[in-house]
Order: C-alpha cells, then sequence, then structure tokens
C-alpha cells in the first residue's frame, strides 16, 4: 500500500524550493506523490504539448527516490473553447484520446511511474442528440415501443432531441438521466482500451483512498470502504479519520478493506516554501511502524477474501428517478448505507449486488431497501433466487416504478405480481392520517399513505418493529418456491444514515438469523455500549481478524465456532501481543486486553 501525498502547486515552486520539499516528503515516509497532468495546461495547440513540467517532476521525484502518480484530467484547453463545445463530438474525443495516448506512451516506462488515475466526470451537458438517437433506438425495438414507453409521439427516430426532456415528463427526464449514466460509462471504458495493458489500479482493481472531511467515525469508513471495493462504481473514495484517531488505525482500516493507497492532504502547500514546519516525531515513527507492517503482511492479506451470505442490493434505477421522485431515491440511497453500516456494525460479512452483476454464489439473504424501482429482467433474477431457496426482504416500496420512472398499477408490482399481496389502502381502516410506531426506545410519527401502507389488514397502529413473524401488523413473510419474502412496509432504517443504533443492529441480527445467517464473529457483552468493529478475512485454511476498539474500551470477549481457530494461541502480528484462546463445548473465546492503540490483527 503506497502513503500518498498530492503536490498540487508544483508549477509555483522555484527548483531549489521543489527538491527541498521532495526531500521533506521522503523524510516523512511517503512513498508517492500525485500530480495532475491537465490537457488544458499541457496541450498548447492542436497535438502539440509541453511536456517541460512533467518531465522535471519526474526528475525531481526520482532524485528523491519517490514514486509518482500521474492524475491525467481533460479540461478544454483555452484555445480549443469555442470548437469543443461537448465530449460527444467525434473530432474532440479523438483529441482527448489524443492527450491520453501522448502522456501514457511518454511516462508508462519511466521508473518512476506508480499507476495512474485518471480524473473523469460526467459532463454536465446533457449529451448530443445524435447519440441520444442511438441509444434509445438500440434500447426499444420500434418507434412505436418507445412511444408507448415514454409517453411521447415521435413519427421518425431523426425528431428525437435531448432538450424534448422538458416537454415529455417524467419518463423521458429519467431516460436522460439512464442515457447520461451510459454514456459516461461508455467513455470510461473508452479511455480504459486507450490506456491497454498500462497499471490503471486506481479505476479497476482496487480502492484508492483520500483523505477528506466527509465521515464522523471509523464505522463509516469501514462502511464506505466495503461499498467501494465490492460495487466497483466508487473509482476515488473520500474519506477523513476520526479526531483523535490515529493514522495508522484509519490506514488500517483501509489495508483491511483492499485499497492500494491512502492519499493525504496535499502536505506540500505551505505559506513559504523555505519554511517547511517539522511534523511531530511521534507520528513520522507511527507512520513508519505502519509501513513497515503493510509492506511486512501485504502477500498475507492479498490472498484472503471474505465470504457471505448475504446481499445488499443497490438499485441503480432507482438512483436516476428524475427530481420529481426525489423522496423514494433520497430514502435508497439512505437505507442503502444504513444496512451497510448496521451490517458491518454486527460483523456479518455482506456483498453489494445489483446493477447488473451477478449474484454471489453461497447467498442465503438478499436485502432490498426501498428499492423503488427494478427493471423487469433484475425482477426475474430476484424472484429467481427466491424461488431455488434465498430470502428475500423488501423494505418499504419494492417495484412501484419501472426502469424509467413510470409508476406501475398496484397490481403490476414486483410484490404483488410475486406474492399476490396487494398494497390497496381499501384494505386498511386509518384512526387517523398519521401512524406511529415505535423502534426500541425512539416512536415515530409517520405519513399514511401509498409507501407506509402495511401489506396486510393492521389491528393497531402502534407496533414495535422487531419480531419477525406473521403476526406482526408491519410485517409478514410469505412463502415463495423453496423460499421466502418477508415484507416490510415502514422505512425505519433511513433513519439511522449517519449514527449508529444498537436497535437496528439487533433488528440486523435477528432478520440474519431468520435466514439461517449467522455472524463468524460474536461479540459478547462489553463494559458500556462501545462495540469494537471487526473486519474478518479468510482463505486457503488461512484468517487475518481486524480488531478496531473503540478509545474508551477496556476489556472485549470474541466468541467464535468450536474449530474456528486451529491454534490455541494467537500473536497480534501489529502489536506484538498474544492472546488465548479457550474452547468451551460448542464454541471457542477469545478475550483481549486492548493495547495502547487500539488496533489488534490476529492472523492464522
Amino acid at each position: 500500500m503506497f502513503r500518498i501525498t498530492t503536490f498540487s502547486d508544483y508549477r509555483e515552486y522555484s527548483p531549489a524550493a521543489r527538491r527541498r520539499i521532495f526531500a521533506h516528503l521522503k523524510e516523512e515516509s511517503y512513498d508517492a506523490v500525485r500530480f495532475r497532468i491537465d490537457r488544458a495546461m499541457t496541450e498548447v495547440s492542436l497535438r502539440r504539448y509541453d511536456d517541460s513540467f512533467m518531465d522535471s517532476f519526474f526528475a525531481d521525484a526520482a532524485a528523491a527516490g519517490i514514486k509518482v502518480v500521474p492524475a491525467v484530467s481533460f479540461h478544454t484547453p483555452p484555445w480549443a473553447g469555442e470548437t469543443e463545445s461537448s465530449f460527444d463530438e467525434p473530432e474532440t474525443w479523438r483529441s482527448v484520446r489524443l492527450f491520453l495516448a501522448h502522456v501514457i506512451s511518454r511516462l508508462c516506462k519511466r521508473q518512476e511511474l506508480a499507476f495512474f488515475q485518471i480524473l473523469f466526470k460526467p459532463e454536465k451537458n446533457p449529451g448530443s442528440d445524435s447519440m441520444f438517437r442511438s441509444y434509445l433506438t438500440g434500447k426499444y425495438r420500434s418507434l412505436e415501443e418507445l412511444n408507448r414507453t415514454l409517453c411521447t409521439c415521435y413519427h421518425a427516430p431523426e425528431d428525437i432531441s435531448v432538450k424534448d426532456a422538458a416537454l415529455f415528463g417524467i419518463r423521458m427526464k429519467t431516460e436522460l438521466r439512464l442515457f447520461q449514466h451510459w454514456n459516461y460509462e461508455r467513455k470510461l471504458a473508452d479511455l480504459r482500451n486507450t490506456v491497454g495493458d498500462v497499471s490503471f489500479q486506481a479505476l479497476e482493481h482496487a480502492v484508492f483512498v483520500s483523505r477528506k472531511p466527509e465521515l464522523p467515525d471509523t464505522l463509516s469508513a469501514l462502511t464506505l470502504l466495503h461499498e467501494a471495493a465490492e460495487s466497483g462504481k466508487a473509482y476515488q473514495l473520500h474519506l477523513n479519520s476520526v479526531s483523535e484517531t490515529a493514522d495508522a488505525e484509519f490506514a488500517l482500516c483501509a489495508y483491511a478493506c483492499g485499497a492500494s493507497a491512502v492519499e493525504y492532504r496535499d502536505c506540500c502547500k505551505v505559506p513559504a516554501p523555505l519554511q517547511l514546519p517539522p511534523e511531530p516525531v511521534r507520528r513520522i515513527a507511527a507512520d513508519q511502524e505502519l509501513l513497515s507492517f503493510l509492506g511486512k503482511y501485504r502477500n498475507l492479506r492479498d490472498g484472503l477474501s471474505v465470504s457471505a451470505e448475504t446481499g445488499l442490493y443497490q438499485s441503480l434505477a432507482t438512483q436516476s428517478l428524475y427530481k420529481a421522485f426525489e423522496l423514494p431515491k433520497d430514502l435508497h440511497k439512505r437505507s442503502f448505507r444504513s444496512w451497510g453500516r448496521a451490517l458491518a456494525a454486527s460483523s456479518i460479512p455482506y456483498r453489494i449486488t445489483g446493477g447488473g452483476m451477478e449474484f454471489p454464489p453461497g447467498l442465503k439473504l438478499m436485502i432490498l431497501p426501498a428499492a423503488a424501482a427494478l427493471e423487469e429482467q433484475e425482477t426475474e433474477r430476484l424472484l429467481d433466487f427466491a424461488l431455488k431457496g434465498g430470502v428475500l426482504f423488501c423494505e418499504g416500496e419494492c417495484g412501484h416504478y419501472d426502469g424509467v420512472g413510470a409508476c406501475l398499477d398496484p397490481e403490476r408490482r414486483f410484490v404483488a405480481e410475486a406474492t399476490g399481496v396487494m398494497e390497496q389502502p381499501e384494505r386498511i381502516r386509518l384512526a387517523n392520517k398519521r401512524v406511529k410506531y415505535s423502534f426500541g426506545k425512539e416512536t415515530f410519527f409517520l405519513n399514511a399513505g401509498e409507501i407506509l401502507t402495511p401489506y396486510i389488514p393492521v389491528k393497531k397502529f402502534s407496533e414495535t418493529v422487531t419480531a419477525l413473524n406473521s403476526g406482526a401488523d408491519l410485517i409478514t413473510r410469505v412463502k415463495y418456491g423453496k423460499g421466502k419474502i418477508i415484507l416490510c412496509a415502514p422505512y425505519f432504517s433511513a433513519l439511522y444514515q449517519e449514527k449508529r443504533n444498537a436497535e437496528l443492529e439487533k433488528f440486523v441480527q435477528r432478520l440474519c438469523a431468520s435466514a439461517e445467517v449467522s455472524p463468524p464473529v460474536r461479540i459478547l457483552k462489553m463494559p458500556g455500549n462501545a462495540i469494537p468493529c471487526l473486519k474478518l478475512l479468510s482463505g486457503g485454511g488461512h484468517r487475518m481478524l481486524f480488531v478496531f476498539l473503540p478509545a474508551m474500551t477496556s476489556r472485549c470477549e470474541l466468541e467464535f465456532p468450536a474449530g474456528f481457530w486451529e491454534k490455541r494461541m494467537l500473536t497480534d502480528l501489529y502489536g506484538g501481543g498474544r492472546f488465548r484462546v479457550t474452547q468451551n463445548g460448542t464454541a471457542q473465546r477469545l478475550k483481549l486486553k486492548p493495547p495502547h492503540k487500539k488496533v489488534v490483527v490476529l492472523y492464522e
């Protein structure tokens, strides 16, 4: 794993100041420096490039013994501002690819190169009419089907324009957003083909982490790192370690999730280049110790993976709903993040699925967090999963909209078609316009309506949403093939996106237990309410367990199934301590006396 910093103001320093800064970074144990190479500053005229700063940067890095991460971006040069209005124009895109090919060919054989990072974001403009026409005609079999689905009235494909999205309503606007996402992915794949066999780790093979003020705690960092590594969509993840948390804990958290690098803030940006403030000696020593640990055990970690029986479904169709459907779009995003946090806090391994990805083998439980929009092929795959013995947990409205945001009739919705359970308001006698239910010690009042309609007739409106049985008012189970579908009307998980909640974690554990999914590590009762974060990797008979302990933890006890650890004495790879495993009947127990660093890495 590389320890990277950013050198954004390289052009503003004199050659002597640049060399002093590189020497300072080497003393601080940085492995690599990220340097942006922008087309707007490099391409001085059509197909003519000024590579002087690029070459001098690599030369200074080589003299200091530091690797370089070129971050290639594609802003339009000033001389081409009027002629290059969109990347969809063939000549403009050809210039972008030629610029990238020039940078790759010039730097790919440099010994100082660590890997390339491509900075390419979706365009703000809607795209060209010709590309939009090609996308729609390729997606729909005929113009009649297109008009019927999108509520349009085109007479010929040549009439289609991106400007029509504002005229034809919600379905057309949603289709335009799906096109923009497809167009972005297509261009990204085109850039990958341009790079070819050159290392492209930052986008394709690993998680790349940078330090920015985004997250409040280590659990959020662990959850988002896992999300990025599993989904493959978050090419660059912005995190910030907890206040009063050592950099070592943050880096180990990233290392446990398979990050290829940790990028720190711009350490070169100082008021006066001649006066470089020294860092505390304690932090430098801790960083060097961590780098030594990561280098020594990198091969061990790379050969391990996480087995999982739980899937967390990410609905790209729901995320693409237009502004008129902001509520289900926001609920899915918040619910998805809350389920990830609760699963991570409960030490339950899970896989992120959806977006056309194949379901990993061995899954027993699939969680659909408020997946309001589902495409037909995705619905069929989910039903097939339950038909073969899996458990589907549907929270809130699932499948109320099709892939382009059209609201389906009640009898044609995902749950109704599969189970025959209708979500009709006339089946419920409303006592008032608001539904009250309690979750743990908190009571919530939510507006009654389509998105909160219970799936079975209710006897009362005050209910504890924790019991998973057919007698519960707001949760019921329906057999489907060899498996079952669990229906839950309210969106209780969306309330806990930004904070940890013990009751939600207990609910997650109960849900997993009902699907015969049990965590490989069970956290026994600890003093206070602080619970450690665990990350387990296994494979080939070997296991590596990361334990991130809260700052105020005085002791911790973990329970494992019998035979989990073959050895009775385990060594902490990071801290060097030794811990004894005790066997008691059908379980193994491990008592931890937290070290000063509050991080334990056990390996067998």
